[in-house]
C-alpha cells in the first residue's frame, strides 16, 4: 500500500501502460533516471516480486526490492540492496542456466531463467526470474529488472511425475501411493521439500505438514539405518533405488511401504542432491506373502506365531512412544454346537464369512489372527488411549451380529470378547494374552454377545458409556430431542430472515442437555447419520410451517462428514423438502470447515445436485482449519461463516492485526462472490466493527440465543439485545465430532 501511495502519480493510465510495455521490452526510449524507473516499476508491478539492479555500476548492485520480494525470500530490502542479484544463490551458483540469461543480458535480450535460490532461513526454493534489461538513450544496456516467482511446488510435481513414469508399469496393485521430493545435504541430513496429496491417504499426515521434516522421521526406528544408507548411497552414487521398510503414520501406526527413489539433479558446490520419488503402501501384500505355517489354510489369517511378532511389535511400540496397543481375543457363541449340527461344508463356509467379515470391520494397520476354530485375535496397534478400543469392539461385534445365510440356511451369530491394553494391563506378550483370555471368559460368563476389559475400572466406564448410547437411542423413539433456533441478522437493516437449527436433549432425569453434554457421545456411537435426518424433517416441517402463516424464514441444518459420503444423501434432502412442500431455497446445509477436503470432495457432487435444486450451502467456522483460497474457490458454497474466535477479538481496544485479519477473511468472501456472516457477535462494539467491514450477516448473543420455534417471532421483533437477560439458557459453541 505504502508502495502505490508513494509512486509517481503524474503519468496517466493509458502511458502508463504503454511504459510497462517499453520497459520490460527493454526500448531505449524510456529517457528515466535510476529513481524515476524505480518509481514507474512500483506503479506498472505493483503486488510483485521484483529487483532492479544498476548494470552501470561495478558489482551491478540492487538498487531497489519490492515488497513481494522481501515476502517471497525473507531479505529486508536494507539487506539486499547494494548486492549483487546472484546472493540468493549462496555457493549453489554452478547452474547452466545462470551463465545462459548472464549472457542475454549483456546482449540485451531479455530471458527467463529457473534458479534454485534460498531465502534468509537458508530454505531453498525454485526462483522464475524474468530479466528485463533496460536500456538507456544512447541504447546501452543500463539497468535490470527480474520479476521473480516462487515455482517450487510446481518443478517438484513434474520430477516426481518423471519417476513416476518411470514406475508406470508397477504401480499397480492395492496400495495407496505418493510422490515426493526431498534434499540431501552434505551432513547427511534429509529434508522434506514437498509431498503430493496422497501421502493423507498412506501416512495420514497433509503435505504441509511434511514440509521441512526430515524423511528418516516418519521412518520406523528398527529400519533408519537402513534407509539412511539407502539415502547416502544415492546422495554418493546416484541413479535410482526401489526398497522396502517401515514407515510411522501421524497416528504412530506402521506401514509397509516400497519407495522408488530417483536422483533428479544434484549441487556439486552447495553439495545438494535432490531425490523424487514414489512411495506405495504394501502392508496387505506383505501380509499375503506370509510362509506356509503361518497362515491358516481355511481363512488366509495369520496364525498365533505372527500374532505373537506383531504383538511384541506393538507394545515395544507403546512403550517406546508413548499410546496404548490392544489385544482383542474374540469367539463366537456356540460356536462347537452350531460346527456340530451343520453341514462341514457349512461350517467352514461360516468360518471363513466370519473371518471375512472382521477384516472388513478393522483398520489397515490392526492385525487379525485365528488362535483356534471360532475364536480370533486381533492386534491394535497405537490406540490413543483405552476408550479408543470400544468403538472397535463394537464393531467387531456388530459385524459378526449379522445373519449368516447359506442357500436355505440362515444362521443368527453372536460373539464375545475380552480386551486387555499394553502397557497397563501388561507388558509381556505371554501375560498380556492370558490377561484378554480372562476377559473374554468373564464376558461369556455374563451371557455372552458382549465384551469385557481385563482391567475392571476400564469394563465399568465401557458398560456407563453403554449405557449412555442405549438413553440416545431411547431418546430418538421417545420423541426426547427438541430443536431450538438462532437467528441470524442482516446488518444493514437488523432484519432476521434466516436461523440455525441447534438440537437439545431434553433428558428424562437430566433435565434440558446441550450439545457438549451429549454430541460427543452420539458421534462415537455412530449416529450422526440418525440425528441428521431427524433434524432436516423437523427444521423442514417447521420451515414450512412459518411459510404458512406468511413469515417465511430460510432455516440452517449442520452436516457431517459422514453424510458427505452417502450416496443418497441429495435424495434425502430433496425427499425431506417434497414431503414438506417447502422451497429449497428456504433450506441452507452448513458444512463444517473441519469437515476436510477428503470428505468434502468425495460429496462434491451430492453437494452440486442440492445446490442446483436450489438449496444454499454455507461453510461454517471458517479460518480454524485453513482452508486455503483454491480449495474455497472450487467448493461449491454460497456463504461463508467466520468462526467465533475471530469475531471475539475485535471491537474497543482490538488489536489492530486482529481487524485486519478480519478483514481479509471478509474480503476473501465477497471476493468469491460469497454472503459473509460474522459468528459469536456479543458486544455492540464487535457488531460496529465488522459492519464497518461490510459484513452481510451476524449470529450471536447480541442478537439473541437459541430459543425454542414459538419464541422465534418475539426474538426477531425485539431489539438486539433485549432478550439477552430472559433468555432460556447460554448456549455454548456447538460441538462437531468428526
Amino acid at each position: 500500500m505504502d508502495e502505490q501511495r508513494n509512486a509517481v502519480t503524474t503519468i496517466d493510465q493509458g502511458r502508463m501502460k504503454a511504459v510497462r510495455e517499453r520497459v520490460l521490452s527493454g526500448f531505449h526510449d524510456v529517457d528515466t533516471g535510476s529513481d524515476e524507473l524505480v518509481g514507474v516499476l512500483r506503479r506498472v508491478l505493483a503486488g510483485e516480486s521484483f529487483s532492479v539492479s544498476d548494470l552501470r555500476r561495478i558489482g551491478q548492485p540492487i538498487l531497489y526490492v519490492s515488497d513481494g520480494f522481501q515476502a517471497l525470500t525473507g531479505f529486508r530490502r536494507e539487506e539486499a540492496v547494494g548486492r549483487d542479484l546472484g546472493f540468493l544463490m549462496r555457493a549453489d551458483t554452478d547452474q547452466d542456466e545462470v551463465r545462459a540469461v548472464r549472457e542475454a543480458v549483456r546482449e540485451g535480450r531479455a530471458a527467463t531463467a529457473l534458479v534454485r535460490c534460498y531465502r534468509r532461513d537458508g530454505s531453498l526454493f525454485w526462483n522464475e526470474q524474468r530479466h528485463y534489461p533496460v536500456k538507456d538513450t544512447r541504447g546501452r544496456v543500463a539497468h535490470l529488472v527480474v520479476v521473480q516467482r516462487d515455482v517450487t511446488e510446481l518443478v517438484h510435481a513434474r520430477s516426481a511425475h518423471e519417476v513416476a513414469r518411470q514406475l508406470a508399469s508397477s504401480l499397480g496393485g492395492e496400495g495407496a501411493f505418493f510422490s515426493y521430493g526431498a534434499i540431501l545435504d552434505a551432513a547427511g541430513s534429509t529434508t522434506i521439500g514437498w509431498a503430493h496429496e496422497g501421502v493423507a491417504a498412506v501416512l495420514g499426515h497433509t503435505p504441509a505438514e511434511l514440509h521441512g521434516r526430515e524423511l528418516i522421521e516418519l521412518i520406523a526406528p528398527e529400519d533408519r539405518e537402513t534407509a539412511r544408507a539407502r539415502l547416502l548411497a544415492l546422495r554418493d552414487e546416484g541413479g535410482s533405488r526401489r526398497d522396502r521398510y517401515r514407515m510411522l503414520t501421524a497416528a504412530g501406526r506402521v506401514r509397509w511401504v516400497e519407495d522408488f527413489a530417483s536422483v533428479s539433479w544434484s549441487a556439486k558446490e552447495a553439495g545438494l542432491v535432490a531425490i523424487h520419488g514414489v512411495v506405495r503402501d504394501v502392508s496387505a501384500e506383505r501380509l499375503k506373502r506370509l510362509e506356509v505355517g503361518e497362515v491358516d489354510a481355511l481363512t488366509g489369517l495369520p496364525t498365533d506365531r505372527v500374532l505373537d511378532d506383531r504383538l511384541d511389535q506393538a507394545i515395544r511400540q507403546a512403550r517406546r512412544y508413548g499410546g496404548v496397543a490392544g489385544l482383542v481375543v474374540l469367539e463366537l457363541d456356540h460356536f462347537d454346537f452350531v460346527h456340530q449340527t451343520m453341514d462341514p461344508r457349512r461350517g467352514e463356509r461360516l468360518l471363513r464369512e466370519a473371518a471375512r467379515r472382521l477384516q472388513r470391520a478393522l483398520r489397515r494397520s490392526d492385525t487379525l489372527a485365528l488362535l483356534r476354530d471360532g475364536c480370533f485375535a486381533v492386534v491394535l496397534p497405537d490406540l490413543g488411549d483405552a476408550e479408543a478400543a470400544v468403538p472397535v469392539v463394537e464393531k467387531l461385534l456388530a459385524w459378526v451380529a449379522q445373519p449368516f445365510e447359506d442357500g436355505t440356511l440362515r444362521v443368527e451369530l453372536s460373539a464375545s470378547a475380552g480386551v486387555a491394553l499394553a502397557p497397563t494391563d501388561a507388558r509381556r506378550t505371554d501375560v498380556l494374552r492370558e490377561r484378554a483370555e480372562s476377559a473374554l471368559q468373564r464376558a461369556r460368563m455374563a451371557g455372552g454377545s458382549r465384551f469385557a476389559f481385563a482391567d475392571v475400572a476400564l469394563d465399568q466406564a465401557a458398560e456407563q458409556r453403554l449405557a449412555f448410547e442405549r438413553d440416545l437411542r431411547r431418546a430418538f423413539t421417545d420423541d426426547q430431542l427438541v430443536l431450538h433456533y438462532q437467528p441470524r441478522v442482516r446488518l444493514a437493516d437488523a432484519s432476521a430472515r434466516g436461523v440455525e437449527a441447534l438440537v437439545r436433549w431434553r433428558h428424562p432425569e437430566r433435565g434440558l442437555l446441550l450439545p457438549d453434554e451429549f454430541l460427543p457421545g452420539l458421534y462415537r456411537a455412530r449416529m450422526g447419520e440418525t440425528l441428521f435426518e431427524w433434524v432436516l424433517e423437523h427444521a423442514v416441517e417447521q420451515a414450512a410451517a412459518w411459510r404458512e402463516h406468511g413469515d417465511a424464514r430460510r432455516v440452517s441444518v449442520n452436516v457431517g462428514p459422514e453424510l458427505l459420503e452417502r450416496n443418497d444423501f441429495g435424495e434425502v434432502v430433496r425427499a425431506a423438502l417434497e414431503r414438506w412442500q417447502l422451497h429449497p431455497g428456504l433450506l441452507e446445509l452448513e458444512l463444517h470447515e473441519q469437515t476436510g477436503m477428503q470428505a468434502l470432495e468425495r460429496g462434491f457432487d451430492q453437494l452440486l445436485a442440492v445446490r442446483r435444486h436450489g438449496v444454499t450451502v454455507a461453510l461454517d467456522d471458517f479460518g480454524i482449519a485453513a482452508t486455503n483460497f483454491a480449495q474455497l474457490r472450487a467448493l461449491p458454497v454460497d456463504t461463508l461463516k467466520i468462526d467465533r474466535s475471530f469475531v471475539a477479538r475485535v471491537g474497543e481496544g482490538a488489536d489492530p492485526s486482529d481487524v485486519e485479519l478480519l478483514r481479509a477473511m471478509v474480503g476473501i468472501g465477497h471476493g468469491l462472490g460469497l454472503t459473509v456472516v460474522a459468528e459469536g457477535i456479543e458486544t455492540a462494539a464487535q457488531r460496529a466493527s465488522v459492519a464497518a467491514m461490510a459484513v452481510d450477516e451476524g449470529q450471536g448473543f447480541l442478537f439473541s440465543h437459541a430459543v425454542p420455534a414459538d419464541m422465534v417471532g418475539a426474538v426477531v421483533a425485539a431489539p438486539a439485545g433485549a432478550l439477552r437477560a430472559s433468555a432460556i439458557s447460554v448456549r455454548p459453541r456447538p460441538v462437531f465430532v468428526p
